[in-house]
């Protein structure tokens, strides 16, 4: 695993001999040249050339996801399609074309730097590691998907009840086995948390009065009960947790920060319509340390929000570009000056 971050990468026979060296070396010229035409830019392994609109980075922070903007000539009107997907090799600089924007790619948490790439619900999702395609996985799904890490499943919805929004069912895949579980759910849903100390996972259920509350579903998709509460998007290892409002389906939200324990408001983050109020929503949580997670906000930007003090640990100004946690959680990951740039977090934060 790796510990440091990447880094700003003459007779007859003679003449026939000397005819093969040539033929070997200029083959050998033409490949290298294969390889060099997948980096952007030599021993500069971090550089994008493009605009970046989404990341996402794999546990060991060497490979990132990267959804951009390749256009020459842009306009207000953009749509998915029209966006690229390419996973970047931060070592080596190498760099591998995915599909376009309509696609999703998570990483898996796995030390093997593992992603799971979603072209289209027509298409097989495809497991990859690194940059390379190593098993596909037939699956008749729609376009959520999310990743148990501690069950170490993928979810999928696969089911949609034409009477009311959201899904009514969902499939478990083991990557590693390629086993998949059908689950049905008692009620549609258009969210899904999980809890990764336990790998129970919940989704999100609105009653005849537009109450949330969630179902919750143990590691194997064997249902436990339904909540009384709405709070059910947890922290890294489930000391705090958010309501389902955080996770808004249909615009803001009003959402707060709660113990999990005691269920006692931490931080209270009200939503305003007023312009003139600059309103923050919950980014994600920190993939290790609960006490963190990320914000954004359209005036102030991103910003790290420590649980522990209470207190706003840093602002990331918004240049465009996404602010995502490492994959060790330990630092802050952006596109700076068209270049991957981690931040490390301060130590006594990591708690």
């Amino acid at each position: 695993m790796l510990t440091d971050y990447p880094a700003h990468t003459v007779n007859a026979s003679i003449t026939l001999a000397l005819g093969l060296c040539l033929a070997l070396a200029c083959a050998a010229c033409q490949s290298t040249k294969a390889t060099k035409a997948q980096v952007w830019r030599e021993s500069d392994p971090a550089y994008v050339p493009f605009a970046v609109t989404e990341m996402v980075i794999s546990e060991n922070n060497r490979f990132t996801g990267l959804t951009v903007d390749e256009r020459t000539q842009k306009s207000e009107a953009l749509s998915s399609k029209e966006l690229t997907v390419y996973i970047l090799d931060l070592t080596t600089g190498e760099h591998r074309l995915l599909g376009d924007g309509s696609s999703a790619l998570i990483p898996t948490a796995s030390e093997e730097h593992d992603f799971l790439y979603d072209s289209s619900s027509k298409s097989p999702v495809v497991l990859i590691k690194g940059l390379q395609s190593v098993r596909s996985f037939a699956i008749d799904r729609g376009n959520g998907v999310w990743w148990n890490r501690k069950s170490r499943m993928a979810i999928f919805d696969t089911a949609w009840p034409q009477d009311r929004e959201g899904f009514s069912a969902i499939a478990l895949l083991n990557t590693e086995t390629g086993d998949i579980v059908s689950v049905k759910l008692n009620a549609s849903s258009e969210r899904l948390a999980m809890c990764n100390a336990t790998g129970h996972f919940f989704s999100e259920s609105i009653d005849t009065n537009n109450e949330s509350s969630a179902e919750e579903f143990d590691a194997s998709g064997a249902f436990i009960g339904r909540l009384n509460s709405s709070l059910a998007v947890y922290s890294a290892n489930c000391r705090y947790v958010l309501p389902f409002s955080a996770l808004p389906a249909h615009g803001p939200d009003d959402w707060a920060i709660f113990e999990a324990a005691s269920r006692l408001k931490l931080m209270d983050f009200p939503w305003s319509d007023d312009p003139a109020v600059d309103s923050q929503w919950f980014s994600e949580w920190n993939p290790h340390y609960d006490n963190l997670l990320l914000t954004g906000s359209e005036k102030a930007g991103a910003a790290v929000i420590d649980i522990a003090q209470q207190k706003i640990l840093r602002r990331i100004p918004d240049n465009g570009a996404p602010v995502i946690f490492s994959g060790d959680g330990r630092a802050t990951v952006t596109v700076r000056d068209q270049h991957i740039v981690f931040d490390p977090l301060p130590a006594d934060s990591l708690n």
